[in-house]
């Protein structure tokens, strides 16, 4: 089982190395001051996560893999070629798809949390890991991208016309629903 599971633990790792270079990669692209500063705080808080990740693999007795770090974010500089292409700045399609990229991402985050505090039990290593504490973090972190990727979505989907026509009743009804 302990293979399987530094396997499992060893691709969340991987995929966060990804996260972290697309998260660099859009903090780059922000203007403003405000959104730089989310990003830089949401990078520092994924690179606390892989270092508990990190932590729960020695734990265990095993070793993070380089091989499959590496692949993550090999993985995640192919994916961003397309991002790049479509554009990271605000309106620019790549923006909203990164940032579901990043939603999904900490989804998967938040449910491998759920998971290992289920394990925890049988992983007395892991005994002083608050996984609820880890979980409703991650459930903070992906509710704030939501909030912007929705707000990326309007601007990147809909034509300026759209936006126009139906912006006094649709802001009120967006406004509300946050």
């Amino acid at each position: 089982m302990d293979d399987k599971l530094s396997r499992y633990l060893n691709d969340h790792l991987a995929g966060s190395a990804g996260a972290v270079d697309l998260i660099e990669a859009i903090a780059k692209a922000c203007e403003e001051d405000e959104d730089i500063g989310f990003y830089r705080e949401l990078g520092r808080k994924v690179e606390q996560d892989r270092k508990v990740l990190h932590e729960l693999i020695l734990a265990t007795g095993k070793k993070s893999s380089r091989v499959l770090e590496t692949a993550g974010k090999i993985t995640a500089k192919a994916g961003r070629l397309k991002l790049m292409w479509e554009g990271l700045e605000p309106g620019d399609l790549g923006l909203f798809e990164a940032l579901e990229m990043l939603v999904l991402g900490i989804q998967g985050k938040r449910i491998l949390w759920v998971v290992l505090r289920e394990l925890q039990p049988w992983t007395p290593e892991w005994e002083d890991i608050d996984f609820a504490a880890l979980e409703a973090e991650a459930i903070a972190q992906r509710d704030a991208v939501e909030e912007r990727r929705v707000t990326a979505a309007m601007d990147a989907l809909l034509s300026p016309e759209r936006r126009a026509a139906k912006l006094p009743e649709m802001e009120t009804q967006v406004l509300s629903s946050r």
